[in-house]
């Protein structure tokens, strides 16, 4: 137990003044371990070592000593990743939403707004800047089913 304590204290002692982990550091290393196993299948030479960069450079923001720059770089990541996590369930909720309901993006605050498919002109309040928009939903056509007769 006491060599436990000592080693965490040479750690500690190690990482004083470091950044460490954050979240742009354990997705670098998922990544590289996805580039990995997909390098299993493929065998590419080009691919193992764009995929040892990761954990290179989740190594090098670990142990780095520009504590606000690692910040900045974590917090612009997680903008983004926050962007496209969104984006990624939009466009889900419009495909398994497309045959019942419409979506408009409102022109002043570029909210998405929500309209059922019921055909004709519609006026709707945006939820976020309250303006008015008018939409058009046209009736959806049938397809033509052949009826086959056998005698």
């Amino acid at each position: 137990m006491r060599y436990l304590a000592s080693l965490r204290a040479k750690y500690m002692k190690l990482m004083n003044g470091r950044y460490g982990m954050d979240k742009l550091n354990r997705d670098m290393l998922i990544l590289w371990l996805v580039i990995g196993f997909l390098n299993n299948f493929i065998g590419s030479k080009v691919l193992m070592l764009v995929g040892l960069l990761f954990p290179l450079l989740a190594l090098l923001r670990m142990f780095s000593t520009a504590v606000y720059k690692r910040s900045n770089e974590n917090r612009k990541y997680s903008e983004l990743k926050k962007k496209f996590v969104d984006w990624v369930k939009l466009s889900v909720r419009k495909f398994k939403e497309r045959k019942t309901h419409k979506y408009y993006k409102c022109k002043n605050c570029s909210a998405y707004i929500r309209v059922k498919r019921k055909p004709g002109e519609h006026t709707v309040d945006c939820p976020k800047c309250g303006k008015e928009i008018k939409v058009k939903i046209r009736a959806v056509k049938e397809p033509k089913v052949k009826v086959s007769s056998k005698k």
